[in-house]
């Protein structure tokens, strides 16, 4: 997921999927992608000092999901 980030840690336009490879069917795809989305939004507005918001005003982050399955017992 790529997104961009305001001097103040909040979000700057839309996140995007950069790539996928997601497993089980259609509804269960369109639900791994909004928990994702979710789970990043609750993450902000980013708490960032002020030197490092003017590193990354407005510059491409991407951070990397990944769910896996649950190991069962045995």
């Amino acid at each position: 997921m790529m997104f961009a980030l305001k001097r103040d840690g909040f979000l700057l336009g839309k996140p995007g999927i950069t790539h996928s490879h997601l497993a089980g069917d259609l509804d269960a795809q369109r639900s791994f992608v909004e928990a994702a989305a979710i789970a990043v939004a609750k993450c902000l507005p980013a708490s960032i000092t002020g030197e490092l918001g003017g590193a990354i005003a407005g510059r491409a982050l991407s951070i990397r999901i990944v769910s896996r399955p649950r190991e069962t017992d045995t």
